[in-house]
């Protein structure tokens, strides 16, 4: 079986062990799966993942979760976050991606794919550095047809930039605009606002 990429999943909710045993291992991933965060740091540093995956428990504490965060706050890796938390209370720069567990069975795939295989085309690759607000305009483009591939920091849009080739990039942070222009050296790069919708950005998907 081909070898698609490492991927390191603490976990800490039992309903989900087989639901990712199953459906990534079947398809080719490494995964080491844990929930002791000691011998997930270890070998963290001794096999470098391509991702690493975060599974909490409705009944995992929003401090605890912060905590963690912190400790690999300092990763180039992407880290995703599968929580029932708000994202407001557990925000994080360091986080790349916020998934509800109903999210995580959606788009899970579709993001481990982005970073470990590549060759994807999404229509755009939104940097969202506001994920705590409500984003009508991934909803707009979404409704409207549109693949979006969301993240919610610099390292890993470049992570992500490595090895596919957005239509557009769409980035809802004025101050971060031109920094990441020279970054990307992406000619289509546009500033967006969370509350509104695709289509002022519409004519340069066609």
């Amino acid at each position: 079986m081909q070898h698609l990429g490492n991927i390191f999943l603490y976990n800490n909710n039992n309903i989900n062990k087989e639901l990712y045993h199953q459906n990534l291992e079947k398809q080719g991933y490494f995964l080491f799966d844990t929930d002791n965060l000691h011998k997930f740091s270890l070998y963290h540093k001794e096999i470098t993942p391509n991702v690493l995956l975060f599974d909490f428990d409705a009944n995992t504490p929003i401090e605890y979760i912060s905590s963690l965060e912190n400790n690999f706050s300092r990763s180039s890796i992407p880290l995703i976050v599968v929580s029932e938390a708000p994202k407001a209370l557990i925000y994080h720069p360091s986080i790349s991606h916020y998934l509800s567990h109903e999210e995580a069975r959606r788009n899970l795939n579709d993001i481990l794919e982005s970073y470990c295989i590549g060759n994807k085309r999404h229509h755009i690759l939104y940097i969202n550095l506001k994920p705590y607000e409500r984003s009508d305009f991934a909803r707009s483009a979404q409704n409207a047809g549109y693949t979006i591939f969301e993240v919610n920091n610099i390292n890993a849009a470049k992570k992500y930039l490595q090895k596919n080739t957005p239509s557009v990039i769409c980035i809802n942070f004025q101050p971060v605009l031109s920094k990441s222009k020279k970054l990307f050296a992406f000619p289509k790069t546009f500033y967006v606002e969370n509350t509104q919708n695709i289509k002022e950005i519409e004519q340069f998907l066609n």
